[in-house]
């Protein structure tokens, strides 16, 4: 059931969730850099202080950008063994990451950005605690765990986990081979990379080490 706050409406009859995906579809037009109250205002054809009436302020905008991304994730299968209901979120996370990828860095931004964060952290909680990890572990477990999706997820969103730019293989290729022996002999792989397969390796990695966490 929606409350009544959720459907309440602000000045030029502007309800928080028309605010948020016009917000959203902007930052995703126009950049980080791009984005702004004012412009968001213009577009919606409003005084910037309608678009900040249910969010008081810009990060707090921001942080309800986020939150809705949050709430795009499907809710894993409860009953799936531990490693697959985090394998499951972890792959949505960045297909989330390609989708918004201007919007996306936006999770990295808050502690929690709201109610479908919860929800998803709910769900990684339980998937530990199943696992056999005791609270401290949970929790340590949790933070590492998003710490790193949502790390990796930026970064390939930004270039990083993508094959190596032309640019780059020049400058591999105009490094002493003495100096840099092993930089010069991955060139060949540097080019190759393929995206999603470093995300891929390490979320099997992290699983791994959270496997070797457990209780005898």
């Amino acid at each position: 059931m929606v409350s009544k706050k959720a459907l309440r409406t602000g000045p030029k009859g502007l309800a928080p969730e028309e605010i948020v995906a016009a917000a959203v579809q902007l930052r995703e037009a126009v950049g980080e850099a791009g984005f702004s109250v004012r412009k968001l205002a213009t577009r919606m054809g409003c005084d910037p202080m309608a678009v900040l009436y249910h969010f008081q302020s810009k990060a707090g905008l921001e942080r309800a950008m986020a939150d809705t991304l949050n709430g795009l994730l499907q809710p894993v299968d409860g009953g799936a063994h531990w490693r697959e209901r985090l394998r499951d979120l972890a792959h949505q996370y960045r297909n989330l990451a390609l989708q918004y990828p201007h919007t996306f860095p936006l999770l990295l931004h808050f502690w929690v950005t709201g109610p479908a964060d919860y929800r998803q952290a709910e769900a990684i909680y339980q998937a530990l605690s199943d696992a056999g990890l005791d609270d401290r572990q949970v929790v340590d477990m949790c933070f590492g765990w998003y710490a790193s999706l949502l790390g990796m997820a930026a970064a390939e969103i930004g270039g990083l986990l993508q094959p190596a730019p032309a640019a780059f293989l020049r400058e591999v290729a105009e490094l002493p081979p003495e100096q840099f022996p092993v930089t010069t002999r991955l060139q060949p792989v540097f080019a190759r990379q393929q995206p999603g397969r470093v995300y891929t390796l390490m979320v099997e990695t992290l699983l791994d080490g959270i496997q070797r966490a457990l209780p005898d």
